[in-house]
């Protein structure tokens, strides 16, 4: 992989990387909000069990793409240097 493709890669990762802050910032904030306007209503507790699980669902589908999105490609293969010829 020459420089400019590699330079290519890191912005790319990059991007991707503040795009995952930024949804997982907007995630927690979600749940805030939800929690504030339970609090504010007097909600029973059912509301915070389900609220709950759905924080968890939010939690575990975030990791999930946190994990596929920080997969390496594998590199190229390299020659083992056991097996080389050298001829000199």
């Amino acid at each position: 992989m020459n420089r400019y493709e590699q330079k290519a890669d890191g912005q790319r990762r990059s991007a991707m990387g503040m795009s995952k802050m930024l949804w997982s910032a907007a995630a927690a904030l979600v749940v805030v909000v939800l929690l504030i306007l339970g609090l504010s209503s007097s909600a029973p507790p059912q509301y915070y069990s389900r609220m709950a699980i759905a924080a968890a669902v939010i939690l575990l589908i975030m990791r999930q793409i946190a994990r596929r999105t920080a997969r390496r490609r594998p590199k190229a293969a390299q020659p083992d240097p056991k097996s080389r010829l050298n001829l000199q």
